[in-house]
């Protein structure tokens, strides 16, 4: 182990051969390393995670904000630990207060909820044309109050694509206990010749066990003629 002081050429510990290295300590946190050597001193004094610029930590601050005042996002509960500038603003319609982006305040003025109130559809900024896919694959479809069908509609509004166009198909809204069978087994495939209409989920799950034999009875049937073409 080399002692503080130590002075070596750079070939002898795997450094640049021409340059000469001084064993010394980090004047900040006292970490000994190898250290070029200029006129037989070290040439940094400090270590490179001692030299590095350290990155400026914003205090959280307590106090109730005011309108107008700005914070950093560091300085604000609950937010990102960056230097973001937010101001704290209030909805000339509702009278809501809150943090917006400090950058955004010319732009929009109201709240969301006040920017989107009153407007269906396209004039709504957040409308994505009234079609969504729900956690379990399935394509939902937005309908009004006007709509024939909207009795089938959950609370948000949303309706199934593949009951809607069954319901269409035979004139009537589907009952709660009926299910709709995609044959292929593709909840994408919302095509009106791929779906079938089951008068309960036990027969629906019925229907599926047999599809489910049915197919893997094929593809032994499939497998055994592969064996048999050898012997032909």
């Amino acid at each position: 182990m080399p002692t503080i002081g130590d002075i070596v050429h750079g070939k002898d510990i795997g450094r640049f051969a021409e340059k000469r290295y001084i064993w010394n300590a980090c004047s900040e946190c006292g970490a000994e390393r190898w250290v070029e050597c200029r006129k037989g001193k070290p040439y940094y004094t400090i270590c490179f995670k001692c030299g590095r610029p350290k990155k400026k930590v914003w205090e959280l601050i307590t106090t109730e904000p005011y309108l107008g005042e700005i914070r950093r996002s560091g300085q604000i509960e609950g937010y990102a630990k960056c230097k973001t500038r937010y101001i704290w603003c209030k909805c000339p319609t509702c009278g809501y207060e809150k943090w917006r982006q400090l950058g955004s305040i010319n732009k929009y003025t109201q709240c969301r909820k006040c920017m989107h109130k009153g407007k269906i559809k396209e004039l709504n900024g957040a409308w994505k044309g009234g079609v969504k896919i729900n956690h379990s694959g399935y394509k939902m479809i937005r309908m009004y109050p006007s709509d024939p069908f909207y009795d089938m509609c959950n609370e948000s509004g949303y309706v199934f694509e593949h009951r809607l166009i069954v319901a269409k198909r035979i004139g009537r809204s589907l009952k709660s206990e009926e299910v709709v069978h995609h044959k292929d087994n593709n909840k994408a495939n919302n095509d009106n010749a791929n779906l079938e209409l089951l008068p309960s989920d036990t027969i629906h799950l019925a229907t599926i066990r047999m599809q489910n034999r049915i197919n893997e009875l094929e593809e032994e049937n499939t497998l055994l003629k592969a064996d048999m073409s050898e012997f032909v």
